[in-house]
């Protein structure tokens, strides 16, 4: 810390930096559900697709259940970059990204 930096004035924390670190914990929460789930449901769709899980049509719903996979992997693709974008204010200010 410079000697012109300061701290904060004493209120706690700060309220939009509290939302915005929240709302980026549940959308990477989210992200890695989503990962999870398309991770299991790809297995799922292997299995079903090479008939080691007897269905009727064992070729179609193994695509459908990788078809399914792959929506859920993009999913989580778009919240785990929709949460990572640096704050344009953030960044002029200084408190994201200074190379000291």
């Amino acid at each position: 810390m410079n000697k012109g930096d300061t701290y904060g004035q004493g209120r706690g924390l700060d309220k939009a930096r509290l939302a915005k670190d929240t709302e980026t914990m549940v959308g990477n929460s989210v992200a890695t559900i989503l990962a999870v789930v398309a991770g299991i449901v790809a297995v799922i769709g292997l299995l079903t697709g090479f008939d080691a899980i007897n269905v009727e049509n064992p070729f179609e719903s193994g695509l459908l259940w990788l078809a399914t996979a792959i929506v859920a992997g993009l999913c989580a693709n778009v919240f785990r970059r929709e949460h990572h974008i640096l704050d344009e204010d953030e960044v002029r200010r200084g408190e994201v990204g200074s190379r000291r």
